[in-house]
């Protein structure tokens, strides 16, 4: 048998003699390793917040922001018409006593069909306001005049403002057929009461909430 040293050798030589001819900071190259398999739970496409908060009604789910729409409309509702009362009997701005007769016809209007929704869906519903808001209740009840005015204006419209940003949410996504049109409603009924609170020149525009967008 003829000795394989020499074929060796010659195998060494060309080796030697392509990594010469390689260029300077050749990198290599190694083929692409397949993915290490995921798990089944890490493939699994995950829910969304929203779905995975959902409360199931009759009337299709519900979800947080629903419920919170319900619970603050009926809140303010407490808060507006008790301060509203105040502002017919104690300004003597006009536009504050159309705006303040306004807002108790139509909270009432909003008081009554948030009772039946939330009943009708086994919803808590709000008996007293909201500590904030009592604390607007108590700061008014020793105010007259001008200063009444001033603060029912401005506690209204900057309340309104941060509620219409709350119902365009609900409204966008709810799958709620008696939310729906409430928050049509509501709504409706809140840049109405935004308009005549404008109108009586009393509100500070460098209060209101800016929108976190």
């Amino acid at each position: 048998m003829k000795s394989r040293k020499p074929w060796i050798a010659l195998c060494g030589a060309l080796a030697l003699a392509v990594t010469a001819c390689a260029p300077p900071n050749a990198q290599v190259v190694t083929a692409p390793q397949a993915p290490a398999a995921t798990s089944q739970a890490a493939a699994a496409a995950p829910r969304t917040l929203t779905e995975g908060n959902l409360t199931e009604t009759p009337f299709g789910p519900i979800s947080p922001a629903g419920r919170k729409l319900l619970t603050i409309v009926e809140q303010t509702s407490l808060r507006e018409i008790t301060t509203s009362t105040w502002a017919l009997q104690r300004s003597a701005n006009p536009a504050v006593q159309d705006a303040a007769q306004t807002i108790i016809t139509q909270h009432k209007d909003l008081e009554n069909r948030d009772t039946d929704i939330s009943t009708r869906m086994g919803l808590a519903v709000p008996t007293r306001p909201a500590p904030d808001m009592q604390a607007g209740i108590d700061r008014m009840r020793g105010e007259f005049g001008d200063a009444f005015d001033r603060d029912y204006v401005n506690t209204l419209r900057k309340a309104h403002a941060e509620a219409l940003i709350l119902v365009s949410t609900v409204r966008a996504d709810t799958r709620n057929t008696l939310v729906r049109p409430f928050a049509d409603l509501a709504g409706d009924y809140i840049k109405t009461h935004i308009n005549l609170l404008e109108k009586t020149g009393d509100v500070d525009y460098a209060q209101l909430p800016v929108p976190d967008l």
